[in-house]
């Protein structure tokens, strides 16, 4: 499984927080338990995710390798999810 580094999921965190604001949440305002009860994510054998908030995707993160080994991590917001 390809690591993510610390740049690339403070990205993540960022995204999801943009995205929860566009549906009009307060994110500084949420609980944790609100956060654990309303945030998913599925993971797939090949490394890809989707976040949902209360069952809808708002992103979605999937991995490109790159010929010297290293993986790149493509980002997509609810506006811009691929068809699965």
């Amino acid at each position: 499984m390809s690591k993510m580094s610390q740049g690339v999921a403070a990205r993540v965190e960022e995204l999801l927080r943009e995205q929860l604001s566009e549906l009009g949440i307060e994110v500084s305002k949420l609980e944790p338990h609100e956060i654990a009860e309303n945030m998913t994510c599925d993971v797939f054998s090949d490394e890809s995710m989707i976040y949902y908030w209360k069952g809808e995707p708002v992103l979605r993160i999937e991995p490109e390798s790159d010929s010297d080994g290293s993986t790149t991590w493509r980002m997509y917001t609810k506006d811009d999810l691929p068809a699965q």
